[in-house]
């Protein structure tokens, strides 16, 4: 029997002339797509893929004619792709490399380059292969002048690829600045007005993600309004409606979460969601007039959304109906499809949230229990590791899930036992793996945005094992989810070191080149709506990553440091434990989980330990205590008036109190004590508890006086024992080169004093700059040069979350920025010490638990200790704590840690006595200093060495 006879130029021709007529409907796809198997004789995709293929290998090659054919079936590729995916990379390749050669002109070739990159957008390929799309696309739009159409189109094109692939990938970055493309475009005239609906239907959507990521309410709520004025202009069966309302139904059940959470409630209000959506019947019915890829597509979409729905409604039969819509959509799915990890996913999670939603039938709990293990353990082995972006939160999903059938075995102690060890086992794969994605991530806020959220994980796990005594257990959760940011950081500079050792010398270059980051201009730049990426770029790190993942490096990357490794590290710096401050939750009192430095793991019950603490939420209501002077005092200045008994300093009093009966008190007792000497301790402190100047905690004393944590202990803080470990291993100089800064914006008379005080009396051989002088740009070149030291700063100091840098020093005619000393490559090697006489400049503006601040930032581009604040701090009071710290590291040889503690145990003592060689101006306000006031000295912080 003979093939019928087809013309492809023909063919090509009745495609663009259907879809002329209307390509809206969902019948109308499945007509043209339909239109190339009857025009071609194929009953299926895979028999007309084979055919196409065959009949051009037959070809001459090399000629305008096989560059021509090889064009026209990568035209056509799209259509049969609507049916059956067409996964044969090594012929596509050969089609797209003839194409490319011999096709006829540059325009042509980049139409054909366009049509058969929409592969990315029809079905998920491997990063390499969306990677490979992405190249052609850029090397055949050099040769178009800007703004044409051909152009604009490539350029759309381009954009969803992008998005696609960071969705594939994790890169948050790449997304973003990918919807900044396709909104820069939608107004080209690439898009006529049916085209340009979908752009706009697809913006909402796309910055919807954003909203949900960023938490922002009130930008998901215009999303949403958006997606709803598009849904409203389309007809009841465009191909589109069916995936559009799924997408509104999750952007709804999204808003209500993040309004849950916000306001502190358990339940969710079902009427939040808006306007009923199709019934399940109906989506069916619209479903099925598209071709078979489509109906999976649309089976997929309409299936999670209708679980988020029934889920927030605690709908049990909707529920049910909407696993059901899961089901086929996988049966028509292989189960290498990103699409059928994803649908198999949320099936999981909807068989397990029934097993404990009280309208299904009690009798059917079990087994959906056991159904949703089930799915989400073979989900997870399909998803493959790390790498891939819902490895993370599928892990949670089977971990809460083994949770919650161990607390379900009432009369089975066994087995209660091995699904709460398996919920600890797999909780803390998880943990640990969304390390990779905060590793991804190109810039500080896109990383804190994602570590944010492995934060709260680290949490959950965390009070598993503390629930279970498994202490060690939950040391690896709580820093598997802490400082990720500052880890990526510090990760980021051996890059280029562990990818020479490999041989991918020129991976490293690249590295290397893209390790500029954006400088801040000057204050307009504040006016940015949202933060720029800085640094290599997702793309490249995917790369990278996949690199280091099959090496010895791997560890590295990914793992936390073991209870052998903080002791060692502890007894390096002569710790005598660190302790994670864990608040209570979820049915878990607050706990003190120390590691002490002989190698035991223990918890302390701390009952009192709550975020929810009064004395915690009203310190965190009033606001800071501190002041700032504004200048040189004169005989008309008006003293300070005290604030009043419900102001800053009564809330820090109260909170102080509460530190120390509720934890310090139990605390110091339970610390391991060195012969004659206080107890050596690293706090560690989490979520809001990081506020809390545990230093300055107030503890009962004999006779009813008071006395403060500090005089009873050394403390020290660290974000996590991943830094801990990193800062340990940094050997002492014993560089004695010093760089000063002194009120370089002219308006901190007292911090010019103590600058000038500092440089003359202790570091007279070093170098100070001032106003005119103390520039960004002079500061960081006199760092490279000085190799070593000390660097003290007594400047203005600024936390602003969610701009672009989120916390800066203010030096003379700019800014210097945290940002800019993590995401560089650029290191400040063997820095002893950096004090930041400077307001909040241990303040994270980028979440508690990611604790990046200007203080952790230094600590990462190179110093072995830091001093910094919480707050802001009085100018008269800092610049007198500031000589007393500097004082007894230089007459009395002490370490900066235990020299702040002294400076502070000094402003404490109403006896104080100016030591010898202070300056005049100010040994007449030593006796001006109250002692009663912990403003004036409490918020400075040491960390490190």
């Amino acid at each position: 029997m003979h093939a019928k006879p087809y013309d492809l130029q023909a063919l090509l021709y009745e495609i663009t002339q259907a879809a002329t007529e209307g390509k809206v409907d969902a019948q109308d796809l499945t007509r043209i797509s339909g239109l190339v198997l009857d025009r071609l004789g194929c009953a299926t995709a895979d028999e007309a893929w084979e055919r196409l293929y065959a009949d051009w290998k037959g070809l001459p090659r090399s000629t305008v004619m096989s560059g021509m054919r090889a064009g026209q079936i990568l035209t056509i590729l799209p259509m049969l792709r609507h049916h059956q995916p067409v996964t044969d990379q090594e012929r596509l390749g050969e089609l797209m490399r003839e194409a490319d050669t011999h096709g006829p002109g540059d325009s042509w070739r980049a139409m054909v380059t366009a049509m058969g990159s929409t592969a990315g957008l029809q079905q998920v390929e491997s990063p390499a292969d969306m990677e490979a799309a992405l190249a052609r696309i850029e090397q055949s739009r050099l040769a178009l002048p800007p703004g044409s159409p051909t152009r604009d189109a490539l350029d759309a094109m381009h954009a969803g690829l992008r998005a696609h692939l960071a969705q594939l990938g994790g890169g948050e970055d790449d997304f973003d600045s990918a919807v900044e493309d396709l909104a820069r475009l939608r107004d080209s005239p690439v898009f006529d007005l049916a085209a340009r609906l979908g752009v706009d239907a697809q913006l909402a959507v796309f910055r919807s993600h954003q909203a949900v990521r960023r938490e922002d309410e009130t930008a998901l709520a215009q999303h949403i309004h958006e997606l709803e004025s598009v849904i409203a202009q389309l007809t009841p069966d465009h191909m589109d409606r069916v995936g559009m309302e799924a997408h509104l139904d999750v952007a709804r059940a999204n808003l209500e979460m993040l309004s849950a959470r916000r306001e502190g409630r358990l339940d969710r209000d079902p009427s939040a969601l808006g306007s009923a959506a199709p019934t399940i019947d109906e989506v069916r019915r619209q479903i099925a007039l598209l071709p078979r890829q489509g109906q999976a597509d649309r089976l997929g979409e309409a299936g999670i959304s209708s679980i988020a729905r029934t889920l927030l409604a605690g709908d049990a039969q909707g529920v049910l109906e909407a696993m059901r819509l899961l089901q086929d959509a996988l049966d028509l799915l292989e189960p290498d499809d990103d699409r059928w990890i994803r649908n198999a996913f949320t099936l999981g999670t909807g068989h397990c949230a029934l097993a404990g939603m009280a309208g299904a039938p009690r009798a059917d709990r079990a087994r959906h229990l056991d159904q949703g293990i089930s799915w989400l353990k073979h989900t997870l082995r399909l998803s493959g590791g790390p790498a891939y972006p819902l490895w993370n939160t599928i892990g949670m999903a089977l971990a809460s899930a083994y949770r919650l059938r161990g607390d379900n075995q009432l009369f089975n102690a066994r087995a209660t036992c091995l699904n709460h060890a398996e919920s600890r086992r797999v909780g803390l794969d998880a943990v640990r793996a969304a390390t990779w994605s905060v590793l991804l991530q190109s810039g500080t806020a896109h990383a804190a945005e994602t570590g944010r959220r492995a934060g709260e994980q680290a949490l959950d796990v965390a009070r598993w094992c503390l629930a279970d005594g498994a202490y060690d257990d939950a040391v690896r959760a709580l820093d598997a989810g802490r400082g990720l940011v500052l880890h990526a950081a510090t990760v980021a500079a051996t890059v280029p070191d562990m990818l020479g050792a490999l041989g991918q010398t020129g991976l490293a270059d690249e590295w290397r080149a893209a390790g500029d980051v954006v400088p801040e201009l000057g204050p307009e730049a504040a006016l940015a709506a949202r933060p720029a990426a800085s640094g290599p770029s997702s793309r490249l790190r995917r790369r990278v990553l996949q690199a280091l993942a099959a090496s010895p490096y791997r560890q590295r990357l990914l793992d936390v440091p073991t209870t052998a490794d903080i002791c060692q590290a502890l007894r390096a710096m002569g710790r005598a434990a660190l302790v994670y401050l864990v608040p209570g939750g979820d049915g878990v009192p607050g706990t003190a989980l120390i590691v002490s430095a002989d190698g035991a793991a223990k918890g302390l019950r701390l009952p009192q330990l709550t975020v929810s603490a009064r004395p915690l939420a009203d310190y965190r209501a009033a606001g800071a205590p501190g002041r700032t002077a504004g200048g040189p005092p004169t005989v008309t200045t008006p003293q300070p008036q005290r604030p009043a008994p419900d102001g800053g300093r009564a809330a820090l009093e109260r909170l102080c109190d509460w530190a120390g009966s509720a934890v310090l008190e139990p605390l110091v007792k339970e610390l391991p004590r060195g012969w004659g000497r206080a107890p050596s301790v690293v706090l560690v402190p989490m979520a809001e508890l990081g506020v809390v100047p545990w230093h300055a905690a107030r503890l009962p004393g004999r006779r009813g006086s008071r006395r403060y944590a500090c005089q009873e202990a050394e403390i020290s803080y660290l974000p996590s024992a991943r830094l801990l470990c990193e800062v340990a291993a940094r050997p002492s100089t014993g560089a004695r080169q010093a760089l000063v800064i002194g009120n370089p914006t002219r308006d901190l008379h007292h911090a010019g004093e103590e600058a000038e005080a500092v440089f003359r009396t202790f570091y007279p051989d070093g170098e100070l700059l001032g106003p005119g002088t103390a520039t960004p740009t002079a500061v960081t070149d006199r760092l490279r040069r000085q190799r070593g030291g000390l660097l003290h700063l007594a400047c203005h100091g600024v936390v602003e979350q969610g701009l672009r840098h989120s916390s800066y020093l203010l030096l003379s005619g700019g800014q210097l920025a945290a940002e800019e000393l993590t995401e560089g490559t650029a290191r400040y090697r063997h820095l002893e010490l950096v004090v930041l006489a400077a307001c909040s400049t241990n303040v994270s503006g980028h979440g508690y638990d990611e604790a990046y601040s200007l203080s952790t930032a230094f600590l990462v581009a190179g110093a072995r200790s830091v001093l910094g604040s919480l707050w802001t701090v009085p100018d008269e009071a800092t610049s007198m704590l500031m000589y007393m710290t500097h004082h007894y590291m230089c007459r009395e040889g002490q370490q900066p840690g235990q020299a702040l503690r002294k400076a502070q145990l000094w402003m404490l003592d109403d006896r104080r006595q100016p030591p010898p060689g202070m300056p005049a101006d100010m040994v007449a306000r030593v006796r001006q200093i109250d002692a009663a006031d912990p403003a004036g000295w409490a918020g400075f912080t040491h960390l490190g060495w």
